[in-house]
């Protein structure tokens, strides 16, 4: 009797062991997989950190033929993986076109969103986006007067010629004062509108200004 006993238990035993072996061996494949899945979510997950910065930088953007666009200088520029695009601390943009009067931006801060790049596939122009203490101003040229532009947010389409804002905005010439929110201008066409709340103050006589040409 006691045999019998001591051989059932062995049987008993035995068959908690083969089913300890059995769950431990699931658990280590589920684990497996587990971390699998996760190394694979992470490499397919979009990076979110910025990858690199430049301090003190000098760039400078080619058009389609090959000649200057502009050139854009900065405190640090930062880049975004995730969008493809740029960060720039203290940006200052000087345009060149040989038919036109140089015109130099500057603001706090700006971000470049570059066409044709797989974040951004469709884009038609280079969008550079210009916040707070925006300032364009222009000198005198041959076919043109003193001007300069004012406002806390301004959109760069630098491929279009074209420079648009929703804000305030602020423009004063040799003749005029303009106050408005929202604005849209073609560099190509010589065309400004204001879109809405204008507000001017014209000075009639010939050769005198508002005020004194601001330098910055």
């Amino acid at each position: 009797m006691r045999y019998i006993l001591t051989a059932d238990r062995f049987r008993l035993w035995l068959m908690v062991a083969l089913l300890a072996v059995v769950a431990l061996g699931s658990f280590w494949v589920l684990e497996v997989m587990r971390r699998n899945n996760d190394e694979g979510n992470s490499r397919s997950a979009p990076r979110t950190a910025p990858d690199y910065y430049v301090e003190n930088f000098n760039y400078v953007k080619l058009s389609n033929d090959g000649k200057t666009n502009y050139h854009i200088t900065g405190k640090r520029m930062t880049h975004n993986p995730r969008d493809d695009d740029y960060e720039v601390e203290q940006p200052r943009i000087n345009s060149f076109d040989d038919n036109k009067t140089p015109v130099t931006v500057v603001a706090d801060r700006a971000l470049i969103e570059q066409k044709n790049t797989p974040v951004h596939p469709a884009k038609d122009s280079d969008e550079v986006h210009l916040y707070g203490n925006v300032n364009v101003s222009r000198p005198d040229g041959p076919a043109s007067k003193w001007m300069t532009l004012e406002s806390e947010y301004l959109l760069l389409l630098t491929d279009l010629n074209i420079m648009k804002t929703d804000n305030p905005v602020t423009i004063t010439s040799a003749r005029a004062v303009m106050h408005a929110v929202g604005m849209e201008a073609n560099s190509t066409t010589q065309e400004v509108r204001l879109l809405s709340k204008v507000k001017a103050t014209f000075d009639a006589r010939s050769g005198s200004a508002p005020r004194q040409q601001p330098t910055r």
